[in-house]
This record gives C-alpha cells, structure tokens and sequence, in this order.
C-alpha cells in the first residue's frame, strides 16, 4: 500500500467514524446492551443479596462494580450503598464508588426511597425513579427492586422506557 493511499485513508477516517455514531441521545443498537427486564433485575438482585451474604463484603462488592461473575450484562447492574448514603459499589456507575449519594434531593431523592423501602419491615421492595442509563448516559425512567443486607442496601433496576 503507497504512502498515497495511507495518508487518504487517514483523512477519511474522521469522517467515517462521525457517519458510524449515532446522534446525540439516540440509542445505537448494541448487543452488548441489552434493555433488562424487572423479572431479571429482580433475579439478580435476589442473586446478589445471597452473594454479598455468603461471601462478605470484601468479595462481593469488587465483584459487584466489576461486573464479574455474572453480576452485570447491558443496562443491568448490581449497586450497593449504605445506611449513610456512601455508593459501595456499582456496576453501571463504578466512577462513583466511595461518594455519598444523597444529593441535592435529600428526602425526596431516590436514595431517600430505596433507603426507606430497604428500612421497612421486610427490607425488599421496588422503587420507582429517574435515573442516567449507563447505555444511553441518558436519564430515563428505572424501576429498580433492593434488598436489605445487614447494613447494606442491594439494588438492581430496569430502566422502563427504552431510549429510541
């Protein structure tokens, strides 16, 4: 291949990537991404919970964050905070481990439900919000089933309204 042909092959390919991309807030068709149901967020959920209770803290919430051992696969992921608001692990938002999550909602956020459904009698239940889907980095409509563990919340969520 000339040096010719290189150089005009270069100079195409900004171009060709920029066509290859979809437009901003549209959701490219991924077979990496597939949209999660609520029947499998909440299986994995269930899943988790048993995980985090069978191999502790230090096993399960790396695993958790990276996705191994099935903990993860397209838009569906396993988060965990505590009582106080600190993100323990999350395979959708891993950049956020370690901060509080509270945010400027205070009550009326959605860690405020999912900390009140996990503190209620049976420590499990589905919460309803808005929240960005790691797949489209769009914010988007999520019902999300957690679980009380010990101190830990577990959670796992369907985002409900595919991007189109």
């Amino acid at each position: 291949m000339s040096r010719r042909t290189i150089r005009a092959a270069l100079l195409l390919l900004p171009a060709l990537i920029a066509v290859a991309l979809p437009a901003p807030g549209a959701r490219a068709f991924d077979p990496r991404c597939p949209v999660a149901t609520e029947e499998r967020a909440r299986a994995l959920a269930e899943r988790a919970a048993a995980f985090l209770k069978s191999s502790g803290a230090a096993v399960a919430l790396p695993a958790f964050t990276g996705r191994t051992h099935g903990f993860g696969a397209g838009d569906l992921y396993v988060f965990v905070f505590d009582f106080h608001g600190t993100m323990l692990a999350s395979g959708g938002w891993p950049e956020h481990v370690g901060a509080n999550v509270v945010g400027p909602y205070g009550a009326g956020g959605p860690y405020a439900r999912i900390r009140r459904v996990a503190a209620s009698p049976p420590g499990r239940g589905w919460v309803r919000y808005n929240w960005y889907s790691p797949c489209t980095r769009s914010m988007q409509p999520k019902m999300t089933y957690v679980i009380r563990v010990g101190p830990y919340i577990v959670g796992v969520g369907a985002y409900t309204v595919p991007a189109v």
